[in-house]
């Protein structure tokens, strides 16, 4: 898999907003250069919020009869469970609902991080599991 950029970006134009939204609702009370350093902490915490995200997005996953696990670049296992069925938006964006353990953990799946091919496999495998 390779990362998504579609979404890295969204992902990074929401932290923006959020960072601008703080600043012009601060700026009117305490002023442009007061309210500078709180939307910069703001913007901080989401870049590094943002980087941790990217960390843990899985490299490649596999999928098995009654398995599903997805791992790191450096082979680290990330989640390893029972494909409980997915939820597609068109052709853009899969969501895998895994159950690891006692929790249900969630796997977003960008349509641009796999070819069309190895996207549209995945997505069968994942409504099938749905109906076990």
């Amino acid at each position: 898999m390779r990362p998504s950029w579609t979404l890295q970006a969204v992902l990074l134009v929401g932290v923006l907003v959020a960072a601008l939204a703080l600043y012009s609702t601060l700026a009117p009370w305490l002023g442009a250069w007061r309210a500078l350093p709180p939307a910069l902490a703001l913007a901080a915490t989401g870049g590094l919020a943002f980087a941790a995200w990217r960390r843990a997005q899985p490299a490649f996953i596999e999928i098995g009869t009654d398995r599903f696990a997805a791992f790191s670049h450096s082979q680290a296992c990330l989640l390893e469970g029972r494909l409980l069925g997915a939820a597609q938006w068109g052709g853009a964006m899969l969501s895998l609902s895994v159950a690891a353990g006692a929790r249900r953990r969630s796997v977003l799946i960008a349509a641009d991080s796999l070819d069309a091919e190895s996207f549209r496999v995945l997505a069968v495998a994942a409504r099938s599991a749905s109906g076990r």
